[in-house]
């Protein structure tokens, strides 16, 4: 719109936008698509004589320049980059003879340059000189009132203009001279802070207004229950392993130990596969086209495994079982990072941590249906077969019937996942793809807006144009960024902008939660046994009240227990006349009493507090109090197993995993989706995730290695023991690697102090914006930092009060120190 006249409609709606003073130039500029430079203008004439008049149209102006001599100016200008529009105007006059207007020209090289040119950088040097020296000395000003007064935001603000031409630095040099280190170290940075993530900095406003659309919404039923619904399904398939493996070895493998970790590992690498594979996907072809197709696997999978038999002798049960746990594992594993990013794309910037929250509160929901389902099936089969009577497990009188009621009953439980995982499809089919994803990966700025729309409705309207309060006017198009996934784009922001950090720290946060985690919540029916017993292991003698049959014409299996061992479905020792129905039970109520209430409540207190904590500090803070409580535990083990005390233990292990799920489990969870830039989000998410279950891999094997090769009746609290290492690694890795999601503000000059969590757009930056709000990443930038503090503490405290150094605001370095 800039060198043509206004029609007279806009200048009947710009007359009315002046008189409102609370509207900014940006404002208005956004609402007519005109520049800010235009609106000034015409505020200024309107000040001044109270009307917006008519100018002349000099456009025509335009008709003088023909195709050939706008390529010759473009050659010249390839030379000449730093030329003004002046130099360019005595150049056409000179060679063509050509008198064409400064707008003309300037219109002629956007459309040359295919609307790319920026208001910074190119788009900088068609200024006239005067006026960037006169904007340099005012941006100069602000960066040092920024800095002098420790308002870090206003000071990269005013850097990161001043860097978009760097020819206004010269005039500068004795205003910032007692900032010229913090200065040339922000010139480097800063360069690589404008394409972090291959998404070129830009104030576009399509981006802002697509987050102020977005940012107008709070918590939204809609999209929890899209992406909820899925994780419902996937924990309880992938924790109804916790149900099921006992019925299974019953019918199956009474007396072989491996086959439980066999199915657990290949269920693992699947979900391992499924991370990492649609992760990457989702970044490549969007979310919404892969949203669905992991609920399709898990589906089949679990009809697989409902079905799964030997056929006539001629098939292995324990083959096909496991191919089919594999394939859902690579479901399981899919959803992962889809409902994650999803619902972290789909979010308001308040509502983004409480709903990623209450997508998560499904898993702990989903180990406690698992178990309430298995509770109910079982308690049907009773009624109708009188499990309790027959004796199952303990007498061969009725073996074979047992057997038949007891596999039917572990397939009723695993075939009634697929319920969810329908619905959950079915909601999929009203969901789109997300706004972010569309306009910042696809580049279609009219289906991301379309698509937001009609999930939250249009945004508010001021005389039928939708209005931003972030709306700036930008009439030239962002430049093309770098190809997604090209080396280029994955070496910038990876390496060169040094964002793996990031990754590292997420991943390994990740990889050591779910050592512990799922070293506690995985196929753990021994653990939760042994940690209730309070006897020692009984004793398989005749003493015993079913070493004898009590049924007619029955044969008690249990004296054979005596040289095989007991059988694998048999978890505690210490009630080994416990039938197959007696240990099931017992094994739901302590399975729900011990981790499933516990973790529920965890998580509910942590949607609660989820924008009231710092939630990067408290991830940190998490991992050292599981660190204690893990280092407790076991000593409390030690002290009370097989004893009367020893309900103190399952108290202590309750506690840890209302602390999982308050702190580390669900940030683990949180975190990937908030940090990286859109292009990346969902293949980071994958990564992380997939380390996280490799760390559940190793936990599976650890338990396993341990209980069976370590022969002693308290090797639980070795595990606590070794367990705590792993969370104190995790509490090192989130401490180092991971940066601030949110921010402090105050409430206006000594008002309240509060958290703000930070948009998606400034934490897909990455580590350079990072760096440049003052935060330090990277151990050994840590330690260096933890050093000086400690430093500059003992020479205040030691030599009296120390004026603070060009570099530092309140103790702390503008670009260094966190």
């Amino acid at each position: 719109m800039t060198g043509k006249q206004l029609s007279d409609d806009r200048r009947a709606i710009l007359s009315r936008l002046l008189q409102i003073t609370k509207l900014s130039n940006r404002e208005i500029a956004w609402v007519l698509g005109v520049h800010e430079r235009t609106v000034q203008r015409r505020r200024d004439e309107f000040e001044a004589t109270g009307q917006v008049k008519k100018h002349k149209d000099v456009s025509k102006n335009a008709e003088k320049l023909k195709p050939q001599h706008v390529e010759r100016l473009l050659e010249w200008h390839k030379d000449h980059p730093d030329a003004l529009l002046g130099d360019m105007q005595r150049f056409l006059q000179t060679c063509c003879g050509l008198a064409v207007s400064v707008p003309t020209i300037s219109r002629q090289l956007r459309k040359a340059y295919g609307g790319r040119v920026l208001a910074s950088g190119r788009g900088a040097r068609i200024r006239s000189r005067k006026q960037r020296e006169a904007e340099g000395r005012s941006i100069a000003l602000e960066l040092q009132q920024g800095v002098a007064n420790g308002d870090i935001n206003r000071a990269q603000d005013a850097a990161v203009e001043l860097y978009h031409d760097q020819r206004q630095l010269a005039p500068l040099q004795e205003i910032l001279a007692p900032q010229h280190e913090l200065r040339q170290q922000q010139e480097q940075e800063i360069s690589a802070y404008h394409v972090a993530g291959g998404l070129q900095y830009q104030a576009g406003s399509d981006r802002q207004q697509l987050r102020y659309e977005l940012d107008l919404n709070s918590w939204n039923l809609r999209i929890w229950g899209v992406a909820a619904s899925g994780f419902l399904t996937d924990s309880y398939n992938l924790f109804a392993t916790n149900v099921i493996l006992s019925t299974v070895s019953f019918v199956y493998f009474p007396y072989d130990k491996w086959v439980g970790l066999v199915i657990n590992l290949f269920t693992l690498l699947g979900s391992v596969l499924g991370q990492f594979l649609f992760g990457y996907l989702a970044d490549r072809y969007g979310r919404t086209r892969l949203y669905g197709i992991e609920l399709v696997l898990v589906i089949v999978s679990t009809i697989g495994v409902a079905t799964t038999s030997s056929g006539y002798g001629d098939l292995s049960f324990l083959a096909l079982f496991t191919w089919w746990r594999f394939v859902m594992g690579v479901g399981i594993g899919a959803e992962y990072p889809l409902s994650a990013v999803i619902t972290s794309e789909w979010a308001s910037t308040s509502s983004r941590a409480t709903m990623l929250a209450s997508v998560f509160l499904m898993q702990p929901v989903g180990q406690a249906l698992a178990q309430i389902v298995g509770l109910l099936v079982l308690l049907g089969q009773d009624r109708a077969h009188g499990l309790q009577e027959k004796q199952c497990g303990l007498d061969s009188l009725y073996e074979e019937e047992c057997k038949q009621i007891i596999d039917g009953t572990w397939r009723i439980v695993i075939g009634s996942g697929a319920v969810p995982a329908l619905l959950a499809i079915i909601f999929r089919f009203f969901l789109y793809d997300c706004g972010l994803y569309t306009l910042e990966v696809k580049k279609q700025p009219g289906n991301a807006f379309r698509d937001t729309q009609r999930v939250y409705g249009a945004p508010p309207t001021t005389n039928g144009i939708a209005l931003s309060p972030h709306g700036g006017a930008n009439p030239f198009e962002m430049e093309p960024m770098p190809q997604q996934f090209s080396m280029q784009d994955l070496h910038t922001y990876f390496i060169k902008d040094k964002n793996w950090y990031y990754l590292l720290g997420t991943a390994m946060t990740w990889f050591f939660l779910d050592v512990s985690f799922y070293g506690f919540s995985l196929d753990n029916r021994g653990t939760l046994a042994d940690l209730w017993a309070t006897t020692g292991r009984a004793d398989l003698n005749p003493s015993l009240p079913c070493w004898n049959s009590s049924l007619p014409n029955g044969t008690s299996l249990v004296p054979t227990w005596k040289t095989d061992g007991l059988p694998t479905w048999q978890t505690d020792a210490t009630q080994p006349c416990n039938t197959i129905y007696d240990t099931t039970i017992a094994q739901t109520k302590q399975y729900l009493l011990t981790v499933s209430v516990a973790s529920i409540a965890g998580s509910a207190c942590f949607i609660y507090f989820a924008n009231r904590i710092p939630r990067r500090q408290w991830l940190t803070s998490s991992f050292i109090i599981l660190t204690l409580l893990f280092l407790v535990t076991g000593g409390v083990y030690y002290g009370v197993s097989h004893k009367a005390g020893a309900p103190a233990t399952v108290v202590c292990v309750a506690i840890c995993h209302f602390a999982f799920n308050f702190g580390a489990n669900t940030l683990t969870f949180i975190i990937p989706a908030e940090i990286f830039p859109t292009c990346y989000r969902s293949t980071c998410h994958g990564i992380s995730a997939a380390s996280g279950k490799l760390g559940s891999i190793v936990a599976v094997l650890v338990v396993y290695g341990i209980n069976s090769g370590y022969k002693s009746s308290t090797s639980q609290g070795l595990v606590f023991l070794l367990f705590a290492t792993f969370m104190a690694l995790g509490a090192l890795y989130s401490w180092a690697y991971l940066p601030d999601v949110q921010r402090v503000v105050y409430d206006g000059p000594g008002g309240r102090r509060r958290l703000e969590t930070k948009n998606l757009e400034e934490l897909g930056e990455g580590h350079m914006r990072a760096r440049l709000e003052g935060q330090v990443i990277t151990m050994r930038d840590k330690w260096d930092d933890l050093k000086e503090r400690i430093r500059r503490r003992r020479r205040l405290t030691g030599g009296g009060d120390q004026p603070p150094g060009p570099a530092e605001v309140d103790g702390q370095g503008v670009a260094g120190v966190a």
